[in-house]
């Protein structure tokens, strides 16, 4: 596959081994013909579109373009035309859009139009496809000067299916072959396992037999044919993850192609095959996955925190991706190390120094068990030495409790924290502490326990009492830090809250939390959170 370039004509989304574009011509110039009605200068939009699209491919891949362009504009008109509304009110105004369009371009002569409207007809769904056919099926009788290729346009046959999947679990290509007599090529699809298996990448390829070779010729890959029922499920299940993603990481090829895959795809004779359930680890089995490591040849001789940092390993592995914690992945080492540990973990330089000699042993025990190649267990130990700076810049100066080389793990159960400020509607962001005088420890700390604070009464007792929690937080650590290891840290900003509530009597007889149902809201006892309040209060000489 060649790289996909940028698309300042419109070309980065033509990955053909051994092709090269042609030059860029100039579209043609556009359609003159006066209408009046709105169908007519949405069409303008899609035609001008539809040209600009076809002069940056190759002609051979024109049937294709043509097909991906008005495929991605009508979705793009879907939900900017009908996106509300009960379903027979938005298949009333679709039904009326694409008639009127139909009227529009049957009355139209030119090659241009043409195009569009044998485009529209072989793709739109069943809305407009009636009359579109019908325009189009008129106009063909006396069109001329269209190119041979349009009678290509929407009718390429999926004849097999190959997924390619990388050894160290990274993602996986579905590729879909596509015959006909002129120009076979294939549509791949890259699946990211590290990204939620989201579908991240569309793009053409040549036919099926020229990528399997480009495939195993790179190497480590694993390449096995499978039904194309079994294809279109595992697309359409990644293409759902795709969806439920805030804000995808995915390619401009992706937003080109997409529509267009769908629209392949629903037209299947074959049912979609679902995949299975990808199987969840329970704590115990985690655990137990954990104590085989460290009872292995791999575990011996490890620092005292080596349980909890191969736990650590194996959540991120299992909540955050897809895969498992058995993939030895220098793209997970990096997610690990760079990324998710130094966000969730706050922990000294103890602590943290034992971090990447214990995932190098997982590692290679991973890779022992899975009976990975030499090179590929290199490869990820060696990502391991490239992202540790990632964590000595995160680690603490001084030792956080008691001991050194403890660690607080904010919220083992919550969600980052960033995505919980969001979910809060009308909270917004929380306000940044004062870290004036305060040394490295110190500002690490309430700038990981006054958000929590903050977030946690506004979700729990409503808006108003969010900045009174964030203000307490920072006194808690500005003027009161041995009391911090008094409890984990996590308890803290529960023990405010506990404490608000109880201060404005949002708990009691005729209320509507009890004691109980408090200490529910906020995962913890009652009687954890009551002591811990106590010291709160009587440390800081809180009003009661």
């Amino acid at each position: 596959m060649t790289k996909s370039r940028g698309r300042d004509g419109r070309g980065s989304h033509l990955r053909l081994v051994g092709s090269s574009p042609e030059p860029t011509p100039q579209p043609p110039a556009g359609v003159t013909d006066v209408d009046t009605t709105p169908s007519a200068a949405v069409l303008e939009t899609l035609q001008e579109t539809l040209l600009l699209d076809l002069a940056a491919a190759p002609s051979a891949l024109h049937p294709v373009i043509a097909e991906a362009s008005v495929a991605r504009s009508a979705a793009l008109l879907a939900d900017q035309l009908w996106p509300a509304g009960r379903p027979d009110e938005i298949g009333e105004v679709e039904r009326f859009f694409w008639a009127d369009a139909a009227r529009v371009l049957g009355e139209r002569r030119d090659p241009d139009s043409f195009v569009l409207l044998t485009s529209l007809a072989r793709t739109v769904g069943p809305a407009g496809r009636l009359p579109l056919q019908r325009a189009h099926l008129s106009r063909a009788r006396t069109q001329l000067g269209v190119p041979e290729w349009v009678s290509r346009i929407a009718g390429f046959r999926l004849t097999s299916a190959v997924v390619s999947e990388d050894v160290t679990g990274d993602g996986l290509s579905v590729v879909l072959d596509y015959d006909d007599d002129e120009y076979g090529h294939t549509l791949v699809v890259f699946v990211d396992n590290n990204v939620g298996a989201i579908v991240k990448d569309v793009f053409v390829g040549p036919p099926v037999d020229r990528v399997v070779e480009a495939y195993q010729r790179g190497g480590r890959v694993t390449v096995r044919s499978i039904r194309p029922a079994a294809a279109a499920g595992i697309i359409l299940q990644a293409l759902g993850e795709t969806g439920d993603h805030d804000d995808p990481p995915v390619t401009e090829d992706f937003e080109f192609f997409s529509g267009l895959l769908v629209n392949r795809l629903t037209q299947l004779p074959e049912r979609p095959i679902r995949p299975p359930i990808r199987a969840m680890l329970s704590p115990r089995h985690r655990q137990e996955l954990v104590d085989e490591f460290l009872a292995s040849e791999f575990g011996a001789g490890l620092p005292e925190d080596a349980p909890d940092i191969a736990r650590l390993w194996v959540d991120h592995a299992l909540d955050r991706t897809v895969g498992g914690p058995m993939r030895v992945s220098a793209v997970l080492v990096e997610l690990f190390l760079a990324s998710w540990l130094p966000r969730k973990v706050l922990a000294d330089s103890t602590y943290f120094g034992a971090v990447p000699r214990v995932v190098k042993a997982w590692l290679e025990f991973a890779g022992d068990r899975t009976h990975l190649d030499l090179d590929a267990i290199a490869e990820a130990t060696d990502a391991v030495d490239v992202w540790t700076p990632a964590l000595e810049a995160a680690a603490l100066d001084e030792p956080m409790g008691p001991r050194s080389g403890e660690r607080v793990f904010l919220d083992e159960t919550g969600t980052d924290l960033e995505e919980a400020y969001r979910s809060l509607a009308g909270l917004g962001s929380p306000p940044k502490p004062d870290l004036t005088g305060l040394d490295k420890n110190q500002s690490a700390t309430v700038s990981v326990l006054a958000p929590h604070a903050w977030l946690l009464a506004g979700e729990t007792l409503g808006l108003d009492f969010a900045e009174e929690a964030f203000v307490i937080a920072e006194r808690l650590v500005r003027d009161a830090p041995d009391l911090l290891t008094k409890a984990r840290l996590s308890t803290w900003p529960r023990a405010i809250v506990w404490h608000l509530a109880h201060r404005h009597r949002l708990v009691g007889p005729g209320e509507q939390l009890t004691p109980l149902t408090l200490a529910a809201d906020l995962a913890s006892s009652a009687p954890t959170l009551r002591k811990t309040a106590k010291l709160l209060t009587d440390t800081l000489v809180l009003p009661r």
